[in-house]
Order: C-alpha cells, then structure tokens, then sequence
C-alpha cells in the first residue's frame, strides 16, 4: 500500500486539468533534486571538485528539503503539489531561487560566463506574480548579486568555493566583459518582462471588463427570457430541446427535460417544419384536465450561429385559450349585432310599404269612396306589395349559403345578355348603355349570380345619373395575366366618403329606389367567389366599380 499522501500526489501528477505550478518553487525543487542527484552520481573525476564541496551539498539538500516542505504543505491544505502561496512567500521563493542559481554559479565557477545565465530565471519567474517595479527590483538584485559574487572571489574577499577562488585569472577586460555581459543578460530579460507585464495587465484589466460586460449582458438576457410571458424553448439540429425557460414550463403545465426530442410534448411532426429553412407558425389543440382543452399558438424558426449557418430551432409559443375564447365571445356579439342592424333596417324599409298598404286598405273600407280612387289605391297597393316582395326577396338572397361552384361562361355572352337586360328594363328610359368589346375568353361562375351582380351595378349607376345633364354609363372588360377585369363606370353623383366607408352595408344606400341590399349582395357573391372588388368614387365626379376575377383555361372552356 502506498502512503496516502504519495498515493495523493501521483493522483495530482496524472491529472490533466490541474492548476498551473508555482514556478519558483518547481524550478528549485526539480533543480536542487536533479543537481544533487547528478553530483552523486558522477565519478569523482568527471564531477567538480574542489573547496566546499561538503557545503555545497549540504546546502544544496537544505534547499531541496525546503523545497519538499513547501510542496507537502501546499499539498496537505490545497491538494495541489505547487500552489501558489500569498505575496510574502512569493518574494521568499524568489530569494531562495535566487540564492540557488548563487550557489551553482559560485561552485562551477564564476569565471563560466554560461552559468551567469541563471540569473534571468528569477526575472522571468517575477513576471507571473510581481508588479513591474518587484520585477525591476529583481532584476537589479540579480545583476548586483552576479556583481558581488564575482569581485568577491576576484578580489579574495570570499574563499575558495568549488572552482572558484584559487587559479581565478581574470584580467580586466575579462571581468569587464563578464559583468557587462552578465548585467546585459539580466537588465535586457528585466525589460522585457517590464513590458510584457504591462501588456499582460492591460490585457487582464480589458479581460476583466469584458468579462463584467459579458456577465451583465448574460444577466440581461437571463432576466428577459426568464421574465417573459411566452414559452421560449430552443432546440438543437436533431430537434432535441437544449433549453426552456420557467413560463413554457408554466404554459405546458409539464417538466421540460433537455435533450428529448420536442415531439415528446408538442406535436409539431418530424421533421420540424422549421426545418425547411422558413419560419412555421402553428397552432395546436391540447386536452387539459376535467375535459377541458388548451390551444398554443406560436411560430419555429431557424436558429443561427455567429456565421449564418444553422445551429438549431427556436420555439415561441403562448397559452391562446383565454384569447380565442375572448374571439369567439366577441364574434358572437358582433354576429348579433350585425342581425340586429339587419333586423332594424329590414323593419325600416318594411315599414313606408306597409304603412302605405295599411293606409289603402282603410281607403277601400269606404264604400263611398269614388271609383277612381280606388282605382288609384288598387295601384298603390300592387306597387307596395311588389316592392315589399323585392325586399322579401333580396334579404332571402342575401341570406342564402354560399353560390355553387357554377359552369364555365363565355366572357362576351355575359356582356351582352347584361346589355339586353338594360335595354328590356324600362327604368332605364332609353338610356344607352356604352358596352366595350369583350375578348373571347372564358370564366367559371355561377350565372345567375354574376348576371344579378351586373344589373345590381348598372341599376346604381343608373340611379346615380338620374340628375346628370349628359349620363353616361358603360360597362368594360379586359383580360391580361390570366385574369379578367370588369368595370362599370358612371359620370354620375358620386359618393362621400362615408358613404364609400358604408357601401356595402345592408340598407345603408341613399336612393330611395331600391331595397337597399343591392351591393350587399354584390360583396357578398364575390367575396364567395373568391373574387377582388374596387371602388373609385368622388362626390359630384362618378363612380368606377372593377371586379378581378380569374380566367378559365381555354381547354376547361372548350370541354
């Protein structure tokens, strides 16, 4: 069994993700360590030997046992081999690095100017812990000390030591060499770590504000998507959901796991439409509790990286139930109000006949009533009770479900059976009516349909020209991209534009010939149709009514 402490840091040894090593320490450890064991190892006559040898070594294993202390200690209360320790004992590795390098340097020899490049180690170690002016100091302490070390065995100062002392020849280009070239070394390696400790405190102070900046926004972004009333699930390329934020959770009244497929919960199919590449807007019937049912509404779209390359899905959905609800309470009451005003005009325009009729009826009551009169009243009384049969009548049409798909007409016998029935109809008084020729194409429609929404035209432009000096009415059609345009065109009163606002309401016309109903039913047959219809109109300047409907297939036509 293995001591639990070595056991430990064989364990640190082969981790992969462990925490950088303080430097100083490891150097000394690993350096003291290697140069006590390579001095062992040599034979006498390849080593260096010479006075202090004993002390050397002695020295060196005092530094190694420091070395082990620390690295035990660290490894007892952080579980790290190397940590780095605070600010003091940062400096106090420093030292003791730098009293290492003295000790090789001075028992190899002073006068190898190789080993006087030792001393940048404790500069280049400064820079990861230090400010720039420790690093400077470090920098200088190292060059003075390398200074020192050599005048002192040159001058005789300090006693031999390894191979420095006694046979040391240096003249004084020598030494002036050395030390210039020593001091050079450790000076130039100081600046250079003045400047990249700068650079790296600027870069750590910009690190650190990008790191506040992208932390706020991060916050900002969990708060929105968390404070918004919407489900927001977001989904990875397989369709897997990768998040979902607290109201969707809410909405759907179930646990959201990460990466179950989407389908577990939503029934949006597979594949996603979103899929495709467009935005899908969807809305689903869900069963509640007790019977009840829940509709979600929402779209999917893309999800895109940084680089516009698809990366996944995003889901908003709301809870529609309430809303549709609220929808269909207020469709009920618009429906009511629209019988209502139905109701209320079609008792308004009920109401002149039958008071005229009322009215007669008293008349013929009289028996002394002359013969002409009740001639008279008779008339009255068929011209009342045609007119309340033609309200009876258009207010049955209006009512009716929705025209039949109808057959295939040719758009020319359209035109001129309307043209017949202006000329038959003799309200029109001889009132020609201007018919431009129609191109030979053909149109599905139901015929009795299109023919009544024609006459129910041309009666309003009649009407409208009834006080015009010149009238004019005309009726056009033209035929262009598959679709066939008809117009009905008067230089007539024209409209306000209120009374363009209410055009097609039920009873809102302002001629007094009429039930009322006649553009009611004329939006009401195209719309079925699935046709288009504009209006162009200007008081005192005419009015142009143009319906677009689609062109049948000359093959549909023929057949």
């Amino acid at each position: 069994m293995l001591d639990p402490m070595l056991q430990r840091t064989l364990d640190i040894l082969g981790t992969r993700d462990a925490s950088p090593p303080f430097l100083p320490l490891a150097f000394r450890f690993f350096a003291s360590f290697g140069l006590l064991v390579l001095h062992l190892a040599l034979p006498p006559e390849g080593r260096a030997s010479g006075p202090g040898e004993n002390l050397y070594l002695a020295a060196m294993a005092l530094l190694l046992a420091e070395a082990v202390w620390e690295a035990a200690l660290g490894l007892r209360r952080r579980s790290l081999l190397f940590p780095t320790p605070p600010l003091p004992w940062i400096r106090w590795n420093l030292a003791l690095d730098l009293a290492l390098v003295t000790l090789v340097i001075a028992y190899q020899g002073v006068g190898q100017e190789r080993f006087s490049t030792l001393y940048i180690f404790p500069v280049l170690a400064s820079a990861f812990y230090l400010g720039t002016a420790e690093i400077v100091w470090v920098g200088v302490g190292s060059s003075l000390t390398h200074i020192l070390l050599v005048l002192g065995f040159t001058t005789g100062l300090l006693p031999p030591f390894g191979l420095s002392g006694e046979g040391l020849d240096l003249d004084g280009a020598r030494l002036a060499y050395l030390l210039g070239i020593a001091s050079l070394q450790v000076f130039g390696t100081t600046l250079v770590v003045v400047l990249i400790r700068r650079n790296l405190e600027r870069l750590s102070t910009d690190l650190s504000a990008s790191e506040a900046t992208v932390d706020e926004l991060s916050a900002l972004h969990r708060r929105v998507v968390d404070s918004m009333s919407s489900g927001l699930v977001t989904l990875d390329r397989e369709g897997r959901i990768t998040s979902a934020n607290p109201a969707a959770r809410a909405i759907l009244g179930c646990p959201v796991p990460l990466g179950a497929p989407i389908q577990a919960i939503l029934p949006l199919g597979d594949p996603l439409p979103a899929q495709r590449g467009r935005e899908h807007r969807f809305e689903l019937i869900l069963p509640g509790k007790d019977r009840t049912r829940r509709i979600l509404g929402g779209h999917l779209a893309s999800l895109r990286g940084a680089g516009g390359q698809e990366t996944g899905q995003l889901l908003l959905f709301q809870d529609l139930t309430e809303l549709k609800a609220l929808e269909e309470r207020t469709r009920i009451s618009e429906r009511l109000a629209a019988i209502g005003q139905l109701a209320a005009g079609l008792a308004h325009e009920l109401r002149n006949p039958l008071a005229s009729i009322s009215g007669c009826v008293q008349l013929l009551h009289r028996r002394e009533a002359p013969e002409e009169v009740q001639a008279r009243v008779l008339g009255i009384l068929d011209r009342e009770t045609q007119r309340v049969g033609a309200i009876v009548s258009d207010f049955l049409d209006f009512a009716r479900p929705e025209p039949p798909p109808g057959t295939v007409l040719s758009l020319p016998r359209v035109l001129e059976e309307a043209r017949a029935s202006w000329e038959m109809d003799p309200r029109t008084g001889g009132l020609p009516l201007a018919v431009q020729e129609a191109p030979q194409v053909f149109l599905r429609a139901d015929s009795v349909g299109l023919h009544r929404v024609l006459m129910n035209l041309l009666s309003n432009a009649r009407k409208a020209v009834k006080d015009v000096p010149a009238p004019q009415v005309s009726l056009a059609a033209w035929a262009s991209g598959g679709w066939i345009q008809l117009a009905v065109e008067d230089n007539g009163c024209g409209m306000s534009t209120e009374q363009l606002s209410r055009l097609f309401v039920p009873f809102s016309g302002s001629f007094e010939e009429g039930s009322g109903l006649g553009m009611s039913l004329v939006y009401k047959f195209t719309e079925a149709m699935g046709w288009r219809i504009e209006v162009q109109s200007r008081q005192g300047d005419g009015t142009r009514v143009q319906i677009f409907l689609p062109e049948c297939p000359l093959e549909e036509g023929l057949a």
